[in-house]
């Protein structure tokens, strides 16, 4: 590393202590936001994924009228099962409906009604490109028009609704993320144009002896990646706190990726050094 990194680096680190107020306020200041926005992130991964497991478990349920034969009920599977973008069918006869329904409920249709009244059903599971408004509606009516269909059911409002708040928290996510980017590079931005301000002559008999920009810039550019890598770093330890007591109370429930907890210093890092170049623009032009 050639000297004049080295004094820059040095320069750096002795810039945070000129500053030790301003410093501590940055640090702590994106230390929090990028917790928050870490630990709501790591949720949001998790209710997108409960969300898809959701959606490749839900199944229409086709309905096959009481007077269908059993050649017609063959008839009725294989076109089913040609039909464009479903993926899986399963068959439930009556006998099997009657069991389920007594396993479920605790009661016998038959002491009722002295014949079994459930109809036999087809589970049926489209692809994932199909599981849209507007297709899942086509196969909807596509199926409701086959001979032999009695009628198909498919909770389309509890799916729309899963999908539509699941498109909420994205929209949430992001707003939440330009808002921490916002202040965190505001912070630091500040933070850089007092420390420019107390040294400002510092910096004139720089210039007057012929330092070039980049060697006067570097320092300050540095300090703020320590203030971002600083705060990262102390975010990824809270949020990591914070998960691992949300795990320990509700564990196999949390799924947590390997580099989640590198999200907040990299982010710190990044946030540190716009800031810093924001916060340089206007001295050092």
């Amino acid at each position: 590393m050639s000297r004049n990194y080295l004094y820059s680096f040095r320069e750096g680190f002795i810039g945070l202590r000129r500053a030790r107020l301003a410093t501590f306020l940055c640090v702590s200041s994106i230390a929090v936001s990028l917790t928050l926005l870490s630990v709501f992130l790591l949720l949001t991964l998790n209710i997108q994924k409960m969300v898809r497991i959701f959606r490749d478990r839900m199944t229409f349920e086709v309905f096959v009228d009481q007077g269908t034969d059993e050649s017609g009920i063959r008839g009725l599977q294989e076109t089913l099962r040609s039909m464009e973008g479903i993926e899986k069918i399963s068959y439930i006869s009556r006998d099997a409906a009657l069991e389920t329904f007594r396993n479920e409920f605790g009661q016998d249709p038959l002491e009722i009604y002295g014949d079994n009244p459930l109809p036999a059903s087809f589970q049926v599971k489209l692809s994932g490109p199909f599981m849209t408004q507007n297709r899942i509606r086509d196969r909807i009516n596509a199926i409701q028009g086959l001979p032999g269909v009695d009628e198909v059911v498919f909770h389309d409002k509890l799916y729309h609704s899963i999908d539509r708040y699941s498109d909420l928290i994205l929209v949430i996510d992001g707003v939440l993320f330009l808002i921490v980017l916002a202040a965190a590079i505001l912070l630091v931005s500040n933070t850089i144009r007092l420390t420019i301000f107390a040294q400002r002559k510092n910096i004139e008999i720089m210039e007057l002896v012929g330092a070039t920009r980049g060697f006067i810039r570097r320092p300050y550019l540095i300090q703020g990646l320590i203030q971002g890598g600083i705060g990262g770093c102390i975010a990824s330890c809270v949020a990591w706190i914070l998960v691992f007591i949300l795990h320990s109370r509700l564990p196999n429930l949390l799924y947590i990726p390997a580099p989640w907890f590198l999200v907040p210093v990299i982010l710190g890092l990044v946030l540190g050094y716009l800031g810093s170049w924001i916060g340089l623009k206007k001295f050092l032009s």
